[in-house]
């Protein structure tokens, strides 16, 4: 469909905003939820809203489509959990974003180990770009030595990879809402049993936590991800690859104004290899799909 006025990228670049500002609503939440059991709580809450809009699409959901939604929303399940106790640890949030926007390199490589899907050879110039961005932001005691914190969000950006992986490579053929709703639904369920089972939870909790709790649900998820279709669709595959870039760039941002979080010359370096090595992969990756589609017009 076409952009209708550029109406698609302002949409996604509004959606940007919201996915830095979800990492905001998560951290507030914390001060009356445990880590683990909030995210459960948050996406089991998501799954819910989307059920009644999804549910006549499960009807057609092969069983072999349904496993591979729930096998794809377990690995969502332990990526999200070692985000959220990642946060839970520090608030330099904006490191955090950075680091874990890592797994957009860290997808290609595990995609060509596991399934043999060569990157692209731009991939080669851009992971060491990133990880010379990656131990700029990690290290912190001026050896070879991550903090907690750096450890937990780079294990985070491992297992996103796995899943944008696994869910691009299993779940083409399943439609978006059925396939969304049915991983925020593994990843309430099985996030709450681990909780209930592990985490202790405060008598009561703060209404001002319970407010953060819907503002993540109704805005940081469901919205989100209407929004993020709607300006997908109105928007072209590379306008909307680097729009998306923003994120940790506005996530830096908002952590510097709301929690104090220093930006050292160190950091800044750090973050802008990253950055930049998204940019290099991301441009050609995308040239490479421009120029498929061109051949296939022809």
């Amino acid at each position: 469909m076409k952009n209708i006025n550029g109406s698609g990228e302002i949409i996604l670049f509004f959606v940007s905003i919201l996915a830095a500002a979800g990492w905001f609503f998560s951290k507030y939440a914390l001060v009356g939820f445990p880590p683990v059991g909030f995210i459960g709580l948050r996406f089991f809450s998501a799954a819910l809203i989307f059920f009644p809009f999804a549910y006549p699409q499960f009807k057609r959901l092969t069983h072999s489509e349904i496993l591979r939604a729930l096998s794809t929303g377990l690995v969502f399940a332990i990526f999200m959990a070692t985000w959220i106790i990642a946060i839970t640890f520090n608030n330099n949030l904006g490191s955090g974003a950075f680091l874990l926007s890592v797994s957009m390199l860290l997808a290609p490589l595990i995609s060509w180990l596991v399934f043999r899907n060569k990157p692209l050879r731009t991939f080669w110039i851009a992971l060491p770009t990133a990880l010379c961005g990656v131990y700029l932001l990690a290290n912190s005691k001026g050896d070879f030595h991550f903090s907690l914190d750096s450890s937990l969000y780079l294990l985070a950006s491992l297992f996103s990879a796995i899943y944008f992986v696994l869910h691009n490579q299993y779940s083409k053929s399943i439609a978006p809402l059925p396939l969304t709703t049915l991983q925020l639904a593994v990843v309430g369920v099985l996030c709450l049993s681990y909780s209930l089972l592990t985490e202790e939870w405060q008598s009561e909790i703060p209404s001002s936590a319970i407010g953060w709790l819907a503002t993540s649900v109704l805005i940081g998820t469901n919205f989100r991800y209407m929004l993020q279709t709607i300006g997908q669709r109105y928007c072209h595959i590379a306008n909307a690859s680097i729009i998306m870039l923003l994120e940790p760039v506005w996530t830096i941002i908002l952590s510097v104004i709301l929690l104090g979080e220093q930006l050292t010359t160190v950091k800044i370096i750090g973050s802008a290899l990253i950055l930049s090595a998204l940019l290099i992969y991301r441009i050609q990756n995308l040239l490479g799909l421009l120029k498929g589609r061109n051949r296939q017009s022809t």
